[in-house]
């Protein structure tokens, strides 16, 4: 779990309260420290760009806000753990935030599970990868990689493409395991372009095998979490104790 918690000190503010404020309180309190948290999101959200190239949407709006409530006075907000069909945020986040290497991607498992990519390593885009928007290897390409080389758990994948007429057939093809015909490459995935009626092949990297993958410390989340909560919680609480007061029953 990766997430900032906001609490507040409100003892020397109340401590002179009496009667109806006193009795409101604890719902200024739930209210303030809910709007606090959403401040912070909001905040991060607005540096995620900032400590990335290009990031996605999704990355973006990567966290979510636990509100608090009569039981828990205080509110969170997190980083996502999971993500229907995608990779969950905190995976590749954490490692942004604090530094050090990543994990391993669920495609780089099933190519070393497959026997088309070396234990122990990583793979990074080549200069012959074809990025996307984000500066992504896109993720339509990684399918194309997995089926080429075998390496997709659902067994009816793992087909060759339907070449279209008229089109240079293309194939990726790894260097791993070992072999006389690639052992001239450096290790890793290539992508070959046959050209019809002209004899001839190309070949290019597009990813790399490398033994590690060491992120430095990029997202100030929690910095900029603590700084912008103690900062805006007076504020918050003063405007709930006002609407608190407005509305409350007499």
């Amino acid at each position: 779990m990766l997430a900032y918690t906001v609490e507040g000190d409100i003892s020397q503010i109340t401590q002179h309260l009496s009667g109806l404020a006193q009795e409101q309180v604890p719902f200024a309190t739930i209210l303030a420290l809910t709007r606090t948290a959403k401040f912070v999101q909001a905040k991060i959200k607005e540096e995620i760009p900032r400590a990335f190239d290009r990031p996605t949407p999704f990355t973006i709006n990567s966290t979510y806000v636990q509100p608090a409530t009569k039981q828990r006075r205080y509110a969170m907000v997190y980083i996502k753990e999971a993500e229907k069909g995608r990779v969950a945020p905190i995976r590749f986040l954490q490692p942004e935030i604090y530094g050090g290497p990543r994990g391993r991607k669920s495609f780089e498992k099933r190519l070393i599970d497959a026997g088309r990519m070396p234990p122990g390593t990583y793979v990074v885009p080549a200069r012959g990868a074809k990025l996307d928007q984000y500066g992504n290897f896109p993720g339509s390409e990684l399918v194309r990689v997995l089926s080429d080389l075998r390496a997709h758990f659902d067994t009816t994948q793992n087909r060759g493409r339907k070449r279209r007429r008229g089109k240079p057939p293309q194939s990726y093809f790894s260097t791993w395991p070992p072999s006389p015909k690639t052992q001239h490459l450096k290790p890793g995935i290539y992508l070959r372009t046959t050209f019809r009626g002209l004899g001839g092949t190309a070949i290019k990297p597009v990813l790399m095998f490398v033994r590690s993958v060491s992120y430095r410390k990029r997202l100030r989340y929690f910095e900029i979490a603590d700084q912008t909560a103690r900062m805006r919680f007076p504020y918050e609480f003063a405007i709930a104790m006002r609407h608190a007061l407005a509305t409350a029953r007499r």
